[in-house]
């Protein structure tokens, strides 16, 4: 091999993997799961895969990927009530709000409650950083 040729391989390897982490950053990212309190809705090493990109609206049983805002981790739910439904806690009906506050100024504020395990809570529009969908599952 001529010096010339080794240097278009590399120069073709650095841009596909400047490409592919391109991607994996702003487009596509794959999450696992890490632990067996996300049951029922994951097990322990399900990986996901994030479409950040998604336009789409959040629906009832979407399954999301958002950042909390706590510890800034990234955490993998379901969405279980959307703006605008009453839920039932005890005897009390709650609704959950339209706009989640007035002063973010955000005109897409939203609330939306998320099922994260065995805990729900609320999530922020955001927060999410996209729709996610199980591929597959490592057995460790």
């Amino acid at each position: 091999m001529h010096i010339g040729q080794i240097f278009k391989f590399l120069l073709a390897l650095i841009i596909a993997t400047l490409v592919m982490l391109a991607i994996r950053t702003f487009i596509f990212t794959i999450y696992t799961v890490p632990n067996q309190d996300w049951r029922p809705d994951f097990d322990a090493g399900d990986r996901v895969i994030v479409n950040r990109i998604s336009n789409a609206p959040i629906l009832k049983g979407d399954i999301i990927a958002f950042t909390d805002t706590v510890d800034a981790t990234t955490n993998i739910g379901r969405v279980l009530y959307l703006p605008g439904d009453t839920i039932k806690y005890g005897k009390e009906l709650y609704r959950i709000p339209l706009i989640c506050c007035r002063r973010c100024g955000c005109k897409d504020c939203k609330l939306y409650l998320v099922r994260i395990g065995k805990q729900r809570v609320l999530v922020h529009k955001h927060q999410i950083i996209g729709k996610a969908k199980k591929i597959y599952h490592l057995k460790f």
